[in-house]
């Protein structure tokens, strides 16, 4: 049984299917098809159900894929030792971050990593809270930016900071201009909402159903991006993380294109860093965190960059 195999094994499942993994992998079909045939010929046992509804894993499957994951961590670690063994920063970084953070935030802490630690490898995925913790348990990922997890005596959380949410409306829109707006006076406003299925999007239902109130959905999507240009569009409401609307509504020299007012009660966004309490980290992992925390603790997400320290 080879590395390769194993990893061809592990891209299939976790992509669905082989046409996903041969991206994955950069390998044609046929020759991740010959792989799985291989692996499937030295084990004497079918990993794969194949079906209309797509790959699944058969019993020996799923028992192979958790030595598999296992196998292909060791690996991994032992080259990542090797590595520093120089005392340099170098390696991979798996990732994972909700997509709000991963869009308007990761990049600031990206750009200095590399500038700092060029020979860092960062591989980003973008998932919900719960599928980032899920993650992370099953050793997909090495560090999760995740909004208010769950507390969990394996995993050690670093706050990052509280991005705040404000209600954004476009040109022509009662609100537009507004500095402040009361929670009281959304009842019954048309709203393109964030899709709870997203971190934002759960945390701002709560909120609303905390407080009684009840908007219409005219529009839902789990796209930021999308939820702007229907407020442009004039579809309605809604409430975004500063961040993600810094250039739409702080415009240079013109009126901005979105508005942001302030609600109150307010509400924000609680950013938090999770990885392992007590596995060895790597130095690049160790630079990645440190390199948040810097940019965290400047961060201004009404501008979008971090602000200089004082």
């Amino acid at each position: 049984m080879e590395l390769n195999q194993l990893q061809c094994f592990v891209a299939v499942l976790e992509e669905g299917g082989f046409k996903r993994a041969t991206a994955r992998l950069g390998v044609t079909q046929p020759a991740l098809s010959y792989q799985i045939k291989r692996l499937e010929e030295e084990l004497g046992v079918q990993v794969f159900h194949r079906g209309p509804g797509g790959i699944t894993p058969t019993e020996a499957g799923r028992v192979l894929l958790d030595h598999a994951h296992e196998v292909i961590g060791a690996v991994r670690e032992a080259h990542q030792a090797m590595s520093e063994l120089s005392g340099g920063v170098t390696g991979e970084i798996r990732i994972g971050a909700v997509k709000c953070a991963g869009t308007y935030f990761l990049p600031h802490v990206l750009r200095a990593l590399r500038a700092r630690h060029p020979l860092v490898r960062p591989k980003l995925v973008y998932q919900d809270s719960d599928e980032l913790i899920e993650s992370l348990l099953a050793n997909k990922l090495d560090v999760a930016m995740a909004v208010d997890p769950p507390p969990d005596a394996r995993l050690r959380h670093q706050g990052v900071f509280e991005e705040p949410i404000s209600l954004v409306s476009g040109r022509g829109h009662r609100f537009y201009g507004r500095a402040s707006v009361d929670v009281a006076e959304l009842a019954g406003a048309q709203f393109v909402s964030l899709s709870p299925r997203t971190s934002a999007g759960a945390l701002i239902r709560d909120y609303l159903d905390r407080l009684g109130i009840s908007v219409f959905p005219g529009v839902t999507t789990d796209n930021i991006e999308t939820v702007k240009r229907m407020l442009e569009a004039g579809m309605g409401v809604a409430f975004l993380p500063d961040m993600a609307t810094r250039e739409d509504a702080t415009p240079a020299g013109q009126p901005p294109r979105l508005w942001r007012s302030a609600i109150a009660p307010t509400l924000s966004l609680p950013l938090v860093l999770v990885t392992w309490r007590d596995s060895r980290r790597s130095n690049a992992l160790d630079a990645f965190v440190e390199e948040v925390r810097r940019t965290g603790q400047h961060w201004d997400g009404t501008r979008g960059q971090p602000a200089e320290p004082s």
